[in-house]
């Protein structure tokens, strides 16, 4: 009989007919004094090696520990696929991320200053891999929401055509996301339909007071070398959401070296 079992059964029993102190020895510890217990009922019990019970008190602490940090883990993995999070970036989070330029400083402050409420929306554009999705991810992770590329978002969207879910609901859920990252605009060629949904999410969350940010590998119109060409972001973007998001809105240039081969980060085709 284990000592726990032990325990629930001698509550139930009357007095008992022998109740004493004896010398007991355990293989592991050596001797120690239990307490012998015998009922009229032929039940016998003697109290279990101390030194062995907390023992496995221990033991089974340590189990429910890790259970429990296996347990955070699984649920910290499923609420990052949620929000769209790839395993990539599991680990980006304002602490892991290595602002070791002036321009990388001052995206850290303007995302914390979202994450803060006091911005509400961020355009950042740059050259792949200069720490765009690591920062948005970032802020991803403290209020929570999702991240879609446009290709998703209008995939999403035009699944619903063909009987899967409804246009306008679809539509309303990426409005009212705590926080709603857009990654790649700019990367395929916008059909009028994607300006049109760009432009209702944009301004459902804008009056909303939303965050949102939008990240793309294009550069802005004003600092094109060609003073506009395809690669500008206003191609992508229609005029009404320009003019929405310089309403309390930041526009971060990242630019250096690769981030992601600076922090050893490999595979995928993220920004």
């Amino acid at each position: 009989m284990s000592f726990l079992n032990g325990l629930k059964e001698l509550s139930c029993q009357s007095t008992p007919i022998i109740d004493e102190i004896i010398k007991c020895k355990c293989e592991t510890h050596g001797e120690y004094e239990a307490r012998k217990v015998q009922y009229e009922s032929g039940l016998k019990y003697t109290a279990a090696c101390p030194a062995c019970l907390e023992e496995w008190k221990v033991e089974e602490e340590r189990k429910e520990a890790i259970e429990r940090e296996a347990h955070k883990i699984a649920s910290a993995r499923k609420r990052r696929r949620e929000m769209g999070i790839e395993q990539m970036y599991d680990d980006a989070t304002f602490a892991t991320f290595n602002a070791d330029t002036p321009i990388l400083e001052k995206a850290v402050k303007v995302v914390r200053d979202l994450v803060d409420g006091n911005v509400k929306k961020i355009v950042m554009i740059g050259a792949n891999g200069t720490g765009k999705t690591h920062l948005a991810c970032a802020a991803l992770q403290e209020i929570g929401g999702k991240i879609m590329t446009m290709f998703e978002i209008s995939a999403t969207l035009r699944a619903t055509y063909s009987g899967d879910g409804n246009e306008l609901a679809a539509l309303d859920e990426m409005a009212n996301y705590p926080l709603f990252v857009i990654d790649e605009i700019g990367r395929t060629k916008g059909s009028d339909a994607d300006a049109n949904w760009l432009s209702y999410i944009i301004d459902k969350r804008h009056v909303r007071g939303l965050p949102t940010i939008l990240i793309s590998n294009k550069h802005t119109r004003k600092t094109c070398a060609k003073e506009g060409c395809a690669d500008c972001l206003e191609n992508y973007i229609a005029e009404d959401v320009m003019s929405r998001l310089c309403e309390n809105g930041v526009l971060l240039r990242f630019s250096g070296d690769d981030y992601r081969r600076k922090e050893g980060r490999h595979g995928g085709t993220t920004s």
